[in-house]
């Protein structure tokens, strides 16, 4: 059986929820229905775009299955189970399995503790050992070891089925997608560099951003597959355009306030974290307008 099970376009879907706690549970299926509209491949849900490392377990799974029972078998979802406790990321995955996703992904516990590469080895292992479900590593900015030697020892593991890369380092990317007879899941995870993966052979982006332009995402990887570059080119540096926007006033709590005056109420930012003052929110709107987002994206 292939190990290439996420291919396409899956925006890391915005967690929707009050400073109370409270799950927006309508707010997050109109959400993935709007996506699913434009073409999405599925969700991965409760990353650093979901909030997941700084909610707690019991919303986590709340989320996760509210994620499951809306999406209906549409697409693939893959739960992110990182915690601080590997513990905690393990009760995680089993949960996973039970509430339907398809696959699980993680960080590695390193926030404080740097770990070597056999311990992190060990930590996926186990991981693919509770959850019973494919596992997606995570090559991002907090690892502490070479990617493409990490990879080359996980791919051999049974479960483990390829990496999310937000790394900037497509030589590396190009060296992981040649492992395993190039059977292995490569993920680009850099928004902005998405056409930049694909020409290093991912199977498929995800990212925060999609949840605002899962049109254009999916327009820019059609183009690409077709032999279209130049229009994937181009559909980049359109995108691109919105995304330097975002960066600048705070992404999730950008995205979470566009998708607002969309008609999707996507809640709070967790604490501590804080929301757009109402300044900011007026000059967002000015500068997306300035760049055409209102009338020439996601259609």
């Amino acid at each position: 059986m292939s190990n290439i099970l996420v291919k396409g376009i899956m925006p890391a879907l915005v967690s929707s929820f009050t400073n109370d706690g409270t799950i927006l549970k309508d707010s997050m299926k109109k959400n993935i229905d709007r996506n699913y509209a434009q073409g999405a491949a599925g969700f991965y849900i409760c990353g650093s775009t979901g909030e997941g490392p700084v909610l707690t377990t019991a919303q986590r799974k709340e989320i996760a299955e509210c994620v499951t029972e809306a999406s209906a078998g549409r697409g693939i979802i893959v739960n992110h189970v990182g915690a601080a406790s590997p513990f905690d990321a393990f009760e995680l995955a089993r949960h996973a399995k039970d509430c339907g996703c398809d696959a699980v992904s993680s960080v590695v516990p390193n926030f404080y503790y740097k770990y070597n590469e056999d311990e992190i080895v060990e930590y996926y292992k186990r991981l693919a050992d509770e959850s019973q479900l494919p596992v997606i590593a995570y090559a991002q900015s907090l690892l502490t070891s070479d990617p493409v030697s990490l990879m080359e020892k996980l791919i051999k593991v049974d479960g483990i089925i390829g990496v999310k890369f937000t790394l900037t380092d497509f030589y590396s990317m190009r060296r992981i997608k040649e492992l395993n007879n190039s059977d292995i899941n490569v993920i680009n995870g850099p928004d902005e560099m998405l056409i930049c993966g694909l020409s290093m052979g991912a199977d498929a982006g995800i990212g925060s951003t999609y949840n605002l332009m899962c049109a254009e995402y999916c327009r820019l990887f059609n183009q690409f597959k077709s032999g279209d570059i130049e229009g994937a080119r181009a559909t980049q540096y359109k995108i691109n355009k919105v995304v330097e926007i975002l960066i600048k006033y705070g992404v999730i709590r950008s995205i979470k306030y566009v998708l607002s005056l969309d008609g999707i109420p996507a809640g709070d930012i967790a604490y501590p974290g804080t929301p757009l003052t109402e300044e900011e929110k007026k000059s967002l709107v000015a500068e997306l307008t300035s760049v055409g987002y209102f009338d020439n994206y996601n259609k």
